[in-house]
């Protein structure tokens, strides 16, 4: 059983028994379970099912597992012969989630 999902403007595809890492939820606290509803995509024994946009009944629960910063991207931008050079970084904050069950309402 497969579903792919949005979350936070971005696509991810939950199996199971998983780790994801989602872009920073910042309101969620560890050990706190997450209901995701925008569920674009769902497989289950071959049977295929399309959103248009989003599938009606059937959601991933997960759990917050912990918090995380990413590995650090540098920037470097410099103008030849004008003596311009300006070196950035940044760490993109991550919240690991672990996807307890996918399935529809009521089951």
């Amino acid at each position: 059983m497969k579903a792919c999902f949005e979350a936070l403007g971005n696509q991810f595809v939950a199996t199971k028994d998983k780790y994801l890492y989602i872009p920073f939820l910042k309101l969620e606290k560890i050990g706190q379970q997450i209901l995701f509803k925008k569920i674009l995509l769902f497989i289950n024994n071959g049977n295929v099912k399309i959103g248009r946009p989003y599938l009606n009944n059937i959601y991933i629960l997960a759990e917050v597992i912990g918090h995380r910063k990413e590995k650090k991207i540098i920037v470097f931008k410099k103008k030849r012969r004008k003596g311009y050079k300006l070196k950035k970084g940044h760490r993109q904050k991550m919240t690991k989630i672990k996807i307890l069950s996918i399935g529809r309402h009521g089951t």
